[in-house]
């Protein structure tokens, strides 16, 4: 109950005694008669207490948001009917209760009913039917429901991801093959329902979704606090086809690496290529993110300010293969950066860059070549056929909209541009201390080196051997035969993907990278893919002894079967265009200009460049 009722007749409980009044003396006190000594006690309104009787409550609770509008309409009705009865009290006759079910055509009995149960509990939803109280519970007998329940989890949560029909046909078979009736299809329809929709989603669609969908993310992203405190890095394919240099014809989408700060949310840096992402997409996307950018906009030709330098504290990445490499670990390792990776099946760790690139990929939504999100939205739309933009034309594309247009405009998160969050977390902060410019790097072409991939050799009488491919310098000659200063008594030797002519070995006495030439120094420059693809062919062709002879003359080989073919493949205008452009890439961080690597000899340089075969030009 949820009020007493102070008037004649009611029970009450005074001093641990059940009473019962007999008379209002004020506002201050009633007289009330002990039920179990009978003497008549004065008993102050503020000490009485409700008096509960020992029995079993069987009135269902209610939950009064789960009510329906006409139920709450019916309880109404019925109050208005038994109103003037309970406006009676306790003078209410048997004839005002008939009187009153002949004028609303009801029966004496169900009246009596509706006054006991709102007397009893003074609540409105007192008077709205009883619910079953075995609703909802199953009627199957135990064998039954144990066979359901077996079937449900065995037929119907599964990764195969069945529907309720299929699972229902498997469990008619069980129930035959048990000898038990079975169900209905609705029955079994509504058990199925009655499953959490955690374990819906563990069980039929993997913990990914359970993570994605019904784990709590109410936490902050753990930092972020100031600018550089931590950018997060990502791939992704923009939705947009490109074509070639040459003839204009479709190349493909290309990859881009992103790099974004997660206080202000501006992008550090990114990396657009052919290449599928790998550890070399990392570490020129981080090379640029430190590396101020007026060369780099000089290079595209961009007429922009993109103010962001600096070494970061922390970088997050994804536990991609390519986050993971040697390189980019050890580099990290040597300018002070927390290199941390995202739990394993939690994407929303990674979610700032992950909003970047769906926020890139909308806007680019609208080019000449778009690919839409998917094949429904593209409809008919000829996405290869009305591609306008060259490798070169969408890597200014896509400097400008950073530069000029996603900086600019205001984030909904931050309520300003990134690019003024970046100023305010600078200049202005107001929850963490002033930063100030950062730090610049002094030398950019070492730190793109310290990031590039790496091989450990020794040195040999003949050079240094990478992929089949042999180099040398006097500057080595020193370390011929002798043991590297290391665990594995080896040299690291650093390697760009764009070109074979050269590598660069670290000398441990100095620390410093000599750049040593390939031996051939006629043969032709090609990338590292066209030399993998060279390889494969000779391995194809059973050649057991690769070295650099067999190499240009299969480069010749597959020069000839290209000029014979009568129509360009799309791979091979697409590796035409990945030849021209990864030089592009670096040109930001290449050397003005070539020293020699000795600064200790004194002897004329014999090593002058031939250009022979400039004329042979590998596309593929």
């Amino acid at each position: 109950m949820t009020t007493i009722p102070l008037r004649v007749g009611s029970l009450v409980l005074w001093r641990g005694e059940k009473h019962k009044i007999t008379r209002i003396l004020n506002l201050q006190y009633v007289l009330c008669i002990n039920q179990t000594s009978r003497e008549l006690d004065k008993i102050p309104v503020s000490e009485i207490k409700p008096f509960v009787a020992k029995q079993l409550d069987t009135t269902p609770k209610i939950d009064l948001s789960d009510l329906t509008e006409k139920e709450w309409e019916t309880a109404n009705n019925r109050l208005r009917i038994i109103q003037s009865l309970l406006d009676l009290g306790p003078n209410c006759t048997e004839q005002n209760v008939a009187n009153t079910a002949q004028k609303h055509n009801t029966s004496q009995a169900t009246l009596y009913r509706w006054l006991k149960r709102y007397r009893d509990s003074g609540k409105l939803s007192s008077l709205i039917n009883r619910r079953r109280a075995d609703k909802g519970e199953s009627r199957l007998s135990k064998e039954q429901d144990k066979l359901l329940d077996l079937c449900i989890q065995r037929d119907f949560l599964k990764l195969e991801r069945p529907n309720v029909r299929q699972a229902y046909d498997d469990y008619l078979f069980n129930c035959k093959k048990a000898d038990l009736q079975p169900c209905s299809l609705a029955s079994f329809t509504r058990r199925v329902n009655k499953i959490a929709p955690q374990a819906i989603a563990l069980h039929r669609y993997g913990n990914k979704q359970l993570i994605g969908k019904h784990s709590p993310a109410t936490g902050r992203f753990p930092g972020g606090t100031f600018p550089l405190d931590c950018i997060q890095i990502d791939h992704t394919k923009p939705n947009v086809i490109l074509v070639d240099d040459r003839d204009r014809q479709p190349i493909g989408r290309p990859w881009v690496t992103f790099a974004i700060d997660i206080y202000s949310r501006i992008i550090t840096g990114f990396y657009l290529s052919l290449e599928a992402p790998s550890a070399t997409s990392v570490a020129l996307c981080l090379t640029q993110s430190i590396c101020r950018k007026e060369k780099f906009l000089f290079n595209i030709g961009v007429d922009a300010s993109w103010p962001c330098w600096g070494l970061m504290r922390t970088v997050h990445a994804d536990n991609g293969p390519d986050f993971r490499s040697k390189s980019v670990d050890r580099a990290c390792h040597e300018y002070s950066i927390a290199l941390n990776w995202r739990p394993l099946g939690r994407p929303d760790y990674g979610g700032h860059v992950e909003r970047l690139m769906r926020t890139v990929k909308t806007d680019i939504s609208n080019l000449k070549g778009s690919t839409f999100r998917n094949p429904e939205d593209r409809g008919e739309y000829d996405s290869e056929g009305r591609a306008v933009f060259t490798f070169d034309e969408f890597h200014k594309w896509l400097t400008v909209y950073i530069t000029k247009y996603y900086h600019m405009r205001t984030h909904s998160d931050l309520n300003m541009s990134p690019l003024a969050k970046w100023e305010e977390g600078l200049f202005f902060g107001d929850e963490m201390p002033m930063h100030g410019l950062p730090d610049i790097i002094e030398d950019e072409r070492r730190l793109y080196l310290d990031f590039l991939p790496f091989k450990k050799r020794t040195v040999q009488r003949y050079g240094i051997t990478i992929d089949n491919v042999t180099y040398f310098h006097p500057s080595i000659a020193r370390w011929i035969g002798v043991n590297a200063p290391t665990d594995d008594n080896k040299f690291i030797v650093k390697y760009e993907l764009h070109q074979i002519q050269y590598i660069y070995f670290l000398d441990p006495d100095t620390q410093e990278y000599l750049e040593i030439p390939r031996v051939y120094r006629d043969a032709p420059n090609m990338t590292r893919f066209e030399l993998s693809k060279i390889q494969k062919h000779l391995k194809r062709k059973g050649v057991q002894s690769i070295d650099e002879q067999a190499i240009i003359l299969a480069q010749r080989e597959l020069k000839e079967l290209e000029e014979s073919a009568n129509k360009e493949t799309t791979a091979t205008r697409r590796m035409r265009q990945r030849k021209a452009q990864a030089p592009k890439a670096v040109a930001h961080v290449s050397p003005t200009n070539n020293t020699d690597t000795s600064p200790e000899s004194t002897e004329p340089d014999d090593w002058e460049t031939v250009n022979a075969y400039d004329d042979i030009e590998l596309d593929m």
